[in-house]
């Protein structure tokens, strides 16, 4: 199976740098081996940029979930 980000910020937007890029850290749950451990990037306040993830679960019925584990913020 193959699982992307999909991500809503619930707060103030203004607060998100435009010139930062975003290092976003998630944590994927219900692979078969354990969780993994992804990165995205969020640059000019609304541009994701990820790698889909391949991940096997014990069946098709597996819960798959994601959790944000740290945000670092570069700016440029």
């Amino acid at each position: 199976m193959t699982v992307e980000p999909e991500l809503t910020y619930l707060g103030d937007s203004t607060a998100i740098d435009p010139d930062a890029v975003y290092e976003i850290t998630y944590e994927i749950r219900g692979d078969d081996s354990g969780p993994v451990i992804e990165t995205a990037e969020l640059s000019d306040q609304t541009s994701l940029n990820y790698t889909p993830t391949s991940i096997s679960t014990a069946s098709s019925g597996t819960k798959v979930s994601a959790k944000i584990t740290d945000v670092l913020a570069r700016g440029y």
